[in-house]
């Protein structure tokens, strides 16, 4: 497998929302739904479990930056490094924590259990007042503070695109060297059959906690990325929207779940789409989309990429990982 493809995909967005600033909002927008299927791509299209629980990661990741800023500006522009490293800890935290217990389960059961992940979190911080409770933390003028008010709007409009994109391009790494490597093929035989898989000596819970916290690191980073830097604000109703949830499963199966560049084709059609939809029949978005990937899985179960490696020659397939 040659990840060239995906990888030069992802440099080009940079290039494009670095060199111009007036279309990284866009970019950022497009960019979001490719990195989010990219996310949920790591753990649900390489073990086979449904994940309902990525929306918990977003916001620890959204609180990691969001709480670095909000109480200690004095730290400057360190202050950027720290969030990060901070949202994407309590994202791998909360997932080793959840997938210590819930990756026991299978199926439909695990799918239960991290739903209630979600909302636990979610009226655990707005019911305790944590971080803000339910009026959530505005981070405006507490940037303007840490990072002086040009660079403020710099990172918020440029920087908050590029990292989104970063995003997408450390997904696509994660997961060339985890298919490339032992853990591949273990959480290749797990998907296939887990109890054949244990009976070979494969320690599946291990291979899939690390895929889970692998997927989850990832989802704190872009919920870092996405809300309190591009958005200078961090709500719960916005960090914990449930529909992230449905727009993350649907842009990986759209694509091809499992592949490496299957997210990005199913972000770009799933974004544009969206688009639109809203633009001719507002309000009517999920409705059309939801039927859109209905469609796919039905009559491509591949999605769109693994439908096409099925009738590309062997040598041109690891190009289009």
């Amino acid at each position: 497998m040659k990840p060239y493809l995906p990888l030069g995909i992802y440099a080009l967005l940079a290039a494009a929302a670095f060199l111009n600033p007036e279309y990284a909002k866009t970019i950022a927008s497009v960019a979001f739904f490719m990195a989010l299927g990219q996310a949920v791509n790591v753990f649900v299209g390489l073990t086979g479990y449904v994940d309902f629980g990525y929306v918990a990661f977003l916001a620890m990741g959204a609180y990691g930056l969001g709480v670095t800023i909000y109480y200690w500006p004095e730290l400057g522009l360190s202050a950027l490094p720290v969030g990060l490293a901070l949202g994407v800890a309590m994202a791998a935290l909360l997932a080793a924590a959840v997938g210590a217990i819930a990756l026991r389960l299978r199926g439909a059961y695990f799918a239960i259990a991290t739903i209630g992940v979600n909302e636990g979190v979610k009226h655990l911080i707005i019911g305790a007042n944590i971080w803000g409770g339910g009026a959530g933390l505005i981070l405006g003028t507490k940037m303007f503070s840490a990072f002086g008010r040009d660079l403020a709007l710099t990172l918020a409009n440029v920087g908050s695109p590029l990292l989104i994109v970063a995003t997408g391009f450390l997904a696509v790494v994660a997961t060339y060297l985890i298919q490339a490597g032992k853990s591949g093929y273990a959480l290749a035989a797990v998907r296939q059959d887990e109890d054949a898989a244990k009976a070979m000596g494969i320690n599946p819970t291990r291979y899939k906690l690390l895929a889970f916290t692998t997927s989850a690191s990832l989802s704190g980073l872009l919920g870092a990325a996405y809300y309190p830097l591009g958005n200078m604000q961090v709500f719960p109703e916005n960090v914990f929207y449930v529909e992230y949830i449905l727009d993350g499963l649907a842009v990986m199966f759209l694509g091809g779940a499992g592949t490496v560049t299957g997210p990005i084709v199913g972000g770009l059609i799933y974004f544009y789409l969206r688009s639109v939809v809203g633009a001719f029949l507002p309000g009517y978005q999920a409705l059309a989309t939801a039927l859109l990937v209905f469609i796919v899985v039905v009559a491509m179960p591949r999605g769109i990429v693994g439908t096409l490696r099925m009738y590309m020659p062997p040598r041109l397939r690891e190009w289009l990982p």
